[in-house]
C-alpha cells in the first residue's frame, strides 16, 4: 500500500529551523537501524527541547550525541549529505507526532551524478558500514569483556572490511609549480604521527579542499593499490578526515589484504 507523504513534507518545509541528532563519534548525523523495518534512519526535531531529551536518553545508553540547529536554507545540504551517507529514512518529530519519511520523497538526486565510472562520485555502502562501526567502536564506558558487544563489533567490522575491499578510493595530490612531480598532502596527529588522507568519494574529497588556492588533483586507486601508494614515513591512511576520520594503519591494511587473498 502506497503512502502519501505530502502533508508531512509540507509541515517540515514550513519550519524555519530544525534540530538534528549528530553523533559525537563521527561528527556526522547519527544513523540508527530500525530493528523492525531495518531502515537506516536519521532523527530530526521541530523543537530543541525534544531533541535534547533524545540526546539525554541516548547518553544514558552510552551513545554520546548532540543537537545541531539547522536553518531552512541548510536543509538541502543536510538531506544530500544524509543520502550520500547511505541513510534512507528521516524520522521527524513535530512535538505532537512522529513521522517516518523516506529520503527519496524529500530529495531527488540527479542520476547522472553517479555515472562517472572512473571516479567514485559516491560510495554510500562504504560510508554506511564505516559509520555504524565507528559509532559502536567509540562508545564510552563499554566493558571490555562484553562478549555480545565484541561479537557485534566483529560483525560490523567484517561488513566494513568487505566494502573496503570492493571500493575505489581517491588519493589527493598537489602538482608542484615547477612541474617536477607532485606533493602528497598528509595529516599529523598531536603525537606527531603522519597519515595520508584518502577519500571514499568526491563529496568527501571536496571537504578537504580548503579553498581555491589548494589545487589538489584526484588519483583513483583500488584497495590493492593503497599500500603501494603509501608514503614511507606515513603510518597509514586516514579515511575521510572531514567525517568519520577512520585510521587504517599499514599493519591493518596488510592483514586485510592477506586475509582476503586466502579466501
Amino acid at each position: 500500500m502506497s503512502v502519501d507523504y505530502t502533508l508531512m513534507i509540507k509541515k517540515l518545509q514550513k519550519l524555519e529551523q530544525v534540530y538534528v541528532l549528530f553523533a559525537e563519534s563521527t561528527r556526522l548525523p547519527f544513523i540508527e537501524c530500525d530493528p523492525e523495518d531495518f531502515d537506516d534512519q536519521v532523527y530530526m526535531y521541530a523543537d530543541q527541547e525534544s531533541a535534547q531529551d533524545a540526546v539525554k536518553a541516548y547518553g544514558e545508553r552510552q551513545m554520546p550525541l548532540k543537537t545541531i540547529k539547522l536553518e531552512k536554507k541548510q536543509m538541502l545540504v543536510l538531506l544530500t549529505s544524509i543520502h550520500l551517507l547511505g541513510a534512507n529514512m528521516l524520522v521527524f518529530h513535530d512535538k505532537v507526532s512522529v513521522s517516518k519519511i523516506p529520503l527519496d520523497q524529500l530529495i531527488k538526486m540527479d542520476p547522472k551524478a553517479s555515472e562517472n565510472k572512473n571516479i567514485p562520485m559516491s560510495n554510500s555502502s562504504l560510508q554506511l558500514t564505516v559509520v555504524y562501526f565507528i559509532q559502536e567502536l567509540r562508545r564510552p564506558g563499554q566493558k571490555k569483556d562484553d562478549m555480545e558487544r565484541i561479537k557485534r563489533l566483529q560483525e560490523l567490522e567484517e561488513e566494513m572490511t568487505v566494502d573496503l575491499i570492493r571500493s575505489q578510493f581517491i588519493l589527493p595530490v598537489n602538482a608542484r609549480e615547477d612541474d617536477k612531480g607532485v606533493q602528497i598532502p598528509y595529516v599529523k596527529t598531536p603525537s606527531g604521527d603522519i597519515f595520508q588522507p584518502v577519500f571514499s568519494d568526491v563529496w568527501e574529497f571536496r571537504k578537504f579542499q580548503r579553498g581555491p588556492e589548494t589545487k589538489l588533483k584526484m588519483v583513483v586507486v583500488s584497495f590493492e593499490k593503497l599500500l603501494p601508494s603509501l608514503m614511507e614515513q606515513a603510518k597509514g591512511f586516514v579515511l575521510n578526515p572531514g567525517g568519520v576520520n577512520l585510521i587504517l594503519t599499514r599493519e591493518q591494511l596488510t592483514a586485510i589484504a592477506k586475509r582476503f587473498e586466502e579466501v
